[in-house]
């Protein structure tokens, strides 16, 4: 596994949400992690309440720890934003809420920012919510440009949304919208629900820039050993198509709340002797 090295694994505060942003940080020191995702949500960074002050003193205390930011992912499953709603008034609040994260991944100097398609009724004609949220996703991948940020569209699973659910739908999506500042990722979890590859996300995309690499039995987003998803395999894929992104470990379950570092941990574990120094 000489190609990927532990250097290109990142921490996520998402399951760190019941302590304190710098707890999250000293964990990522203990564990020797230089790099992370950074999750946006209350209480550690909320948009509707974040102030300039707060978003400053954030990027200058990863600056003094030297912790590397390689992605800003604000909260977009568990919190009431739907780009594909159909009541325009939930719409409209959606793309604002994007558009003021957009802002806060700018400021946080954060190349790229995690974005999902949002979802219609599933009582709807599917077509109807499709084209609210291309629509959605071409005004905010405008403004991303406009403030240097690439916005990366994640496959949700079907439980989570009935829009971009696999490798087709983003490509599709992706075309439709059409622009340079938005592209893929993959999330093994969500590849796995959908019966895909890592070989068929590069082959779609041309190469791919960023990975959320999680367990799952498929579905679940568990700490590596608590699932049952084939990481060797998912590791010397990458390896062998020479991916040199990061590799974030988005741990999800509510087990996890009361004691993150040790799920963290476990996943540092199981990785640490499969990657380079």
């Amino acid at each position: 596994m000489a190609h990927l090295r532990f250097a290109q694994i990142a921490g996520m505060n998402l399951h760190y949400r019941m302590y304190s942003l710098d707890y999250f940080f000293d964990s990522m020191d203990k564990h020797g992690v230089s790099q992370i995702e950074l999750w946006g949500g209350s209480p550690h960074l909320y948009s509707d309440t974040a102030t300039d002050v707060q978003v400053k003193r954030i990027r200058q205390e990863l600056n003094r720890r030297r912790l590397g930011l390689v992605c800003y992912t604000p909260e977009q499953i568990m919190y009431p934003f739907n780009i594909a709603a159909k009541d325009e008034t939930a719409r409209r609040a959606g793309i604002a809420y994007f558009g003021k994260n957009i802002e806060i991944a700018s400021a946080l100097e954060a190349k790229f920012m995690l974005i999902t398609s949002g979802w219609g009724y599933y009582n709807e004609p599917r077509e109807e919510a499709w084209k609210r949220s291309c629509e959605a996703l071409r005004v905010l991948a405008d403004q991303a440009e406009r403030q240097g940020v690439t916005l990366l569209l994640e496959v949700l699973q079907p439980m989570e949304s009935n829009l971009v659910t696999d490798l087709a739908s983003l490509r599709r999506m992706l075309n439709e919208v059409g622009s340079g500042a938005m592209t893929g990722l993959i999330d093994t979890v969500a590849m796995a629900v959908a019966g895909e590859t890592i070989g068929d996300y590069v082959q779609a995309l041309g190469g791919v820039p960023h990975v959320h690499l999680i367990d799952g039995t498929p579905s679940g987003h568990l700490a590596w050993g608590d699932g049952n998803l084939p990481v060797e395999a998912y590791l010397k894929q990458l390896a062998e198509h020479r991916y040199a992104g990061y590799l974030t470990l988005e741990l999800a379950d509510s087990a996890y709340l009361t004691d993150p570092d040790a799920a963290f941990g476990r996943s540092v574990d199981k990785l640490r002797p499969l990657l380079s120094p």
